[in-house]
């Protein structure tokens, strides 16, 4: 039924309210009769126009679509850090975005570092990776080698070469750098580094006389040791016998001489290379003797270094605990 009946007191001026189409529609047929009357046409108009202010009280009732306020952000909520202010008005989806999906940088990674003994391989393997986070990878170098961005996650390796210099050292580094940089401009970067350093060493050697340095330390002078006598040293039962260090400290449990003598050694340049303390079975010892000192050693690599070599004093023919400081 029609509702909403209109006349204001007027009948030449009253018109209904159709509730659907179908109902407005059969008041204007195609009109060949001359069957349409004025009413039924001022009765469509009335239609129409009711339906356009149900349209705008429905529109007016749904809550902004940007949002419109000029003060800082007093707290960090999401992707929206404290204190931002925003463009009066503000587009809603622009807003969810940035609170809902916060800016994060890509991570850049990269390996390949480690420790070398100097004068060993200078070449490298630079591992490197990159992961897309907010926003599209644009550039990425690795040791001063561009790399073309497929602009998502990306990895791959880039082969390079360090170095040191041939003067005796205690250690050096070389250090490699990679740099990534997104379509938001943020730039990221990470470094992996070789670090060069000498060996200690330790075992066990045969002395020919079985001298007893502590009774007769002179003879000191008389133990023959070579490059060789360190490089095929083979740990007395602790490791390998070398180890990569910048320091002479070290813990030796059930080191056995087996009726040799132990022998240690380390470069000149460690700290206290001179003056080493000795603890044998948790007490000290001064029951050795440095029979290099500054002693020009050449490693397996052809490396020239100073070294220090210490021996037991006697034969040793069952395990210790030794520890150096």
């Amino acid at each position: 039924m029609p509702i909403g009946d209109f006349n204001n007191g007027n009948n030449n001026i009253s018109a209904t309210y159709y509730t659907t189409v179908e109902e407005l529609l059969t008041k204007l047929p195609n009109n060949t009769a001359n069957l349409i009357q004025a009413k039924d046409v001022r009765d469509s108009v009335w239609t129409l126009w009711n339906r356009i202010e149900d349209i705008n009280i429905i529109i007016n009732s749904i809550p902004s679509v940007y949002f419109q306020n000029p003060d800082p952000t007093p707290v960090s909520v999401g992707g929206i850090p404290a204190g931002t202010t925003f463009i009066n008005p503000t587009n809603m989806q622009d807003m969810w975005d940035k609170l809902l999906y916060p800016y994060i940088s890509p991570v850049a990674s990269l390996s390949g570092g480690g420790t070398r003994e100097f004068g060993g391989s200078i070449g490298i393997t630079l591992n490197w990776s990159v992961t897309k986070k907010s926003q599209p990878i644009t550039s990425i170098t690795v040791d001063g080698d561009p790399i073309v961005p497929t602009g998502v996650d990306q990895s791959g390796f880039v082969l390079s070469n360090g170095n040191h210099p041939n003067t005796p050292l205690l250690s050096y580094s070389n250090t490699f750098n990679m740099s990534v940089t997104d379509s938001d401009g943020t730039v990221v970067g990470n470094s992996t580094s070789i670090t060069w350093l000498n060996r200690i060493y330790w075992g066990k050697i045969n002395i020919p006389g079985n001298p007893n340095l502590t009774l007769n330390p002179g003879l000191s002078s008389t133990v023959s040791i070579t490059n060789s006598t360190l490089i095929s040293l083979d740990g007395a039962g602790v490791g390998s016998g070398s180890s990569l260090s910048s320091s002479k400290s070290k813990n030796y449990n059930n080191i056995n001489g087996d009726g040799d003598y132990l022998i240690f050694a380390w470069p000149s340049s460690v700290s206290g290379s001179t003056v080493p303390d000795f603890i044998v079975n948790n007490l000290p010892n001064t029951a050795f003797t440095n029979v290099k000192t500054s002693w020009l050693f050449t490693n397996q690599f052809g490396y020239d270094n100073n070294y220090e070599v210490w021996i037991s004093n006697t034969l040793q023919n069952s395990p210790l605990f030794i520890e150096i400081s």
